[in-house]
Formats: C-alpha cells, sequence, structure tokens
C-alpha cells in the first residue's frame, strides 16, 4: 500500500459525506428560495387588485416590507438550520 493509497483511503469519506451535505443544502435553500418568492409573488399580484387608494394606505401601513422581512426570516432561518446541520455532520 503506497502512501497516495493510504491518504485516499483516510479522506475519500469525508470528501463524499462534504458532498452529499453541500448537495442537500443546495437542493433544501433553494426549494425553499422557490417557495418564498412565489408566495410573495401571488401576495403581490393579489394586492393588484385592490383599489389605489386601498394599496396606498397599505404601503403607508409597512406591509410591503413586511412581506419582505418575513420571507427573508423564513429563507434565513432555514439557511442556518442548513449550516448547523451540515456542522453537526461533520463535527461529532
Amino acid at each position: 500500500m503506497t502512501w497516495a493509497a493510504w491518504l485516499l483511503g483516510l479522506v475519500q469519506p469525508l470528501i463524499v459525506q462534504a458532498l452529499i451535505a453541500l448537495g442537500v443544502g443546495v437542493l433544501t435553500v433553494g426549494g425553499i428560495d422557490l417557495a418564498v418568492n412565489t408566495a410573495l409573488g401571488w401576495l403581490t399580484s393579489s394586492v393588484g387588485g385592490l383599489s389605489s387608494d386601498m394599496a396606498n394606505m397599505l404601503a403607508m401601513g409597512g406591509i410591503f416590507q413586511g412581506m419582505g422581512y418575513i420571507g427573508g426570516g423564513i429563507s434565513a432561518r432555514v439557511a442556518m438550520a442548513g449550516v448547523a446541520g451540515a456542522k453537526k455532520f461533520f463535527i461529532k
């Protein structure tokens, strides 16, 4: 057994685990991002049916900013959960 084969035998499981964690994280964050953007799009399009006076009142009340904050909070929480899961995956 050569040194290269021995080192490859040590590093290969770590590389496989890293690639699996990266793939799961990318799929999770991508899916949540798509879901949040779709929900915000639905909310924005449903507001389009309101009268201009009502839409102006909602805008003055900060409803649109609030929707953005909620969407960003959901996305950030999912991303942080993914990072914490990946950390647990490598640090046992």
